[in-house]
């Protein structure tokens, strides 16, 4: 089973626009998808909310076209949108501060990306590449008429202490899961995060997924009774480096 096989079936008419959040694995996560849509001949374009980094520095991501328009930063503009064209295209901003990352364009054209792509994939918020994040006020990002929602877990932060080498943002981890700082992080605590209105699906509409990445990592994995405690409609236990793989695809329980 590939991710797109996995996630389409929760995609109202297999169309629309699919945002990941959460830690672990998310950027990966959002390339293997979108090569598997292209795949399947998909029209798919992944952008960006926030930031992103820069694809064409990373040997492991697949063939793309990198389109940037600055005008795209600010809610209005007069960038001229090309149309869809085969493959998967990746657009952004423009070069940020940060060496090696763009900068997202802003949440308020995304309606208008995905009458022209099929599927409009969003990076909605930044983990700093730690397995696990608690959402700050501002985030996620999540654009208007996001139809799935895919929550991102890195499974190499169990047992280990909650601070700011496991986790980003650890004092709102903290106040979200009841987990003290430098205390061991549990599945108690990843499922308490994933279930706390400002945590992980914080401001998510319509239908959920999560994906436990780090899985070979994880020691032991998660029971198909735990995962059955997690917010969402498909619950998938992944490894997403350096290839997909899928150990478990599951049910998860929505509040």
């Amino acid at each position: 089973m590939t991710l797109a096989a996995a996630l389409l079936p929760l995609l109202p008419g297999g169309a629309g626009v699919i945002a990941l959040v959460g830690a672990g694995g998310k950027t990966s996560a959002l390339f293997h998808l979108g090569a598997g849509l292209v795949a399947e001949g998909r029209r798919v374009l992944l952008t960006s909310t926030t930031h992103l980094l820069d694809p064409q520095q990373e040997a492991a991501r697949p063939p793309l076209t990198l389109v940037l328009c600055p005008d795209l930063e600010a809610p209005s503009g007069a960038c001229a949108l090309a149309q869809a064209s085969p493959g998967l295209t990746v657009l952004m901003a423009r070069p940020a501060a940060e060496p090696g990352k763009l900068k997202g364009i802003h949440p308020a054209w995304i309606p208008a990306l995905r009458a022209t792509w099929d599927i409009v994939l969003v990076e909605a918020d930044g983990s700093r590449r730690l397995p696990l994040k608690a959402p700050a006020d501002h985030e996620p990002v999540l654009p208007p008429g996001t139809d799935l929602v895919v929550g991102v877990v890195g499974l190499s932060g169990l047992g280990r202490p909650l601070d700011d080498r496991t986790v980003h943002r650890p004092e709102r981890f903290r106040d979200l899961t009841g987990c003290a700082l430098g205390q061991p992080i549990t599945w108690d605590h990843v499922v308490a995060l994933a279930r706390h209105p400002q945590g992980l699906f914080k401001n998510a509409p319509g239908p959920r997924a999560m994906l436990l990445n780090q899985a070979d990592q994880a020691n032991p994995l998660p029971t198909a009774n735990q995962i059955a405690e997690l917010p969402a409609e498909r619950v998938l236990l992944t490894m997403l480096a350096p290839t997909v793989r899928i150990l478990a695809c599951c049910p998860g329980r929505r509040p």
